[in-house]
């Protein structure tokens, strides 16, 4: 009974390690684009994303999506980069292009002063 308990929980860490891992930053990547960083405020990566000529891509600005919480804050600001946040936890997701590339950058923080650079993927958005 046990052998097949300590296999499930075996499973689902190496799940949950895929999950994190896809389409992310490798571990030892200190830097991404614009020499932005893991732990560093939201507004300070996004001003060298924007002085490097990556632009915010425009997220809910036709779809009548409804902000709750800290996309509030965002949205007041004109950050239309943000697709979505978590109740949870306060982890957003945002994105950015830059001629044919897409660049995704995730956060943490419940208020915009706060938040800070999770992990960053060359992704696009999912069109809708």
């Amino acid at each position: 009974m046990k052998t097949p308990i300590l296999l499930l929980l075996a499973m689902y860490g190496m799940g949950t390690s895929l999950a994190f891992a896809g389409g992310s930053q490798a571990m030892n990547d200190k830097r991404g684009p614009a020499g932005i960083a893991v732990g560093e405020s939201l507004v300070t990566a996004r001003s060298k994303l924007i002085k490097q000529g990556w632009k915010p891509t425009p997220m809910h600005t036709r779809d009548g999506y409804e902000y709750s919480g800290v996309e509030r804050e965002l949205a007041a600001r004109k950050f239309l980069e943000l697709d979505t946040c978590s109740f949870d936890s306060s982890r957003c997701i945002l994105f950015y292009s830059k001629k044919s590339a897409c660049l995704r950058v995730d956060t943490i923080g419940e208020r915009l002063k706060d938040m800070t650079v999770t992990r960053w993927a060359d992704e696009c958005p999912e069109t809708q």
